[in-house]
């Protein structure tokens, strides 16, 4: 699996539609897969020490992530760019 770490998996999401795209949470950040797992990217500038990541799912592109001390992070894009703390 190109581009994902070894390390804990702290949360998986599944993209509501397409199962080919998937996200993972780890201490590292979001990683994004849209090949069903072949190849990771790390989100740029999203946040670290994520312990979950959920999508939603009346809007996919709408990514949310949770961090360890319990902040939120947005993101409208699928995980390309991620608003602040909520």
């Amino acid at each position: 699996m190109g581009g994902l770490p070894t390390t804990t998996v702290n949360g998986f999401a599944v993209h509501p539609t397409n199962p080919k795209v998937m996200y993972v949470a780890t201490r590292q950040g979001v990683f994004r897969t849209d090949n069903a797992g072949r190849t990771w990217t790390r989100a740029t500038n999203g946040p670290q020490d994520v312990a979950a990541v959920a999508v939603n799912p009346s809007n996919p592109s709408e990514i949310y992530a949770a961090t360890v001390d319990g902040q939120v992070f947005r993101s409208s894009d699928g995980g390309l760019r991620w608003g602040g703390q909520r």
